[in-house]
């Protein structure tokens, strides 16, 4: 007989995270993230991982991300590192959630506001240093048709501007100025508008608009300078449906968003909820979660979950 000790986290004497007993570290590294420093993240990975009794670097190759990480909560890990975007780490959050297994992040794409909203440093060194010293918390996500997603998920443009934003990044490089250029490119040669029905919490609203935007982040939300955090912070999900008055009105809007902040009224209509239904046009429309795109079969039921997902954060003693 093999008595199995539980895979819950536990503390040191000065409050800093350790794997329980016996319990594997797996690290899955994403090489194909906003990084450009891959020999140096594996560098600084490895000395981290030989700090461990039972540490272990995976890369991310012909299996998806969400298997990898599957495959680790088989293994009985009691920790799973993403290393890589907000993708990534969403990625290895939906197999995570509810397993009892911690999630630990690196912050290695181009914006990482799930990391960033939580404390954790971008440099890698850093994010490195509260895997040592930081402590176990939940974090709050949402889900769309049954899958999650960290900080937002979209219907509408926003998936053509995603595809833009590739076709960018592969001539130009990964940066903040090109994805915003993607932007605006993409309302040029893409703008299409979508008929829909709204339920937030029971209440329906007729509407068409060409985006639909669901945000679960906070942080996100208050470094686009839009109202609706004071909601997410009380357990809500924010919907953001964009005002329908053209491709170029859209254009100005992507602009506000990036110099001067958009607003409510002027430029899109807010709902805040836990329990919301999409309905479009269309029976199947593509989804962005994350960042990534997946095509979806409507209507949309998006909820905030309250499933357990443990995240090393900073601990207090360590917060800067």
């Amino acid at each position: 007989m093999v008595l199995e000790l539980p895979r819950s986290e536990t503390f040191d004497y000065d409050g800093a995270y350790t794997a329980p007993r016996g319990g594997k570290i797996i690290v899955i590294m994403n090489p194909k993230s906003g990084r450009d420093d891959e020999d140096q993240v594996k560098t600084a990975l490895s000395a981290y991982l030989d700090e461990l009794p039972d540490g272990e670097l995976r890369l991310v190759g012909a299996d998806p991300i969400e298997k990898m990480a599957k495959d680790a909560v088989a293994e009985n890990a009691a920790t799973v590192i993403a290393v890589g975007g907000d993708g990534t780490i969403s990625a290895v959050a939906e197999a995570l959630a509810g397993s009892g297994t911690t999630l630990g992040v690196i912050p290695a794409g181009t914006f990482n506001y799930f990391a960033r909203g939580l404390g954790i440093p971008e440099d890698l060194h850093g994010a490195i240093d509260v895997l040592r010293t930081g402590t176990a918390r939940p974090a709050a996500f949402g889900r769309i048709n049954g899958r999650l997603f960290l900080n937002n998920c979209s219907i509408g443009i926003y998936s053509m501007i995603r595809r833009q934003r590739e076709e960018i990044y592969r001539r130009f490089g990964r940066s903040r100025a090109a994805a915003y250029w993607s932007v605006i490119t993409a309302m040029l040669r893409l703008y299409r508008r979508m008929r829909l029905t709204i339920t937030v919490d029971g209440t329906r609203h007729e509407m068409k608009s060409a985006l639909v935007f669901v945000a679960n982040s906070d942080y996100q939300i208050e470094e686009f300078g839009l109202e609706g955090s004071d909601a997410l912070k009380h357990g809500n999900l924010a919907v953001y449906v964009s005002r329908d008055r053209g491709r170029w009105h859209m254009i100005k809007q992507a602009v506000r968003l990036v110099v001067t902040g958009m607003r409510k009224g002027r430029d899109f209509e807010l709902f805040t909820g836990r329990d919301i239904t999409i309905e479009t046009d269309k029976p199947f429309r593509h989804v962005v979660r994350d960042g990534e795109i997946a095509r979806m079969k409507a209507p949309f039921t998006i909820s905030r979950d309250d499933t357990d997902l443990q995240v090393i954060v900073p601990s207090r003693d360590h917060a800067r």
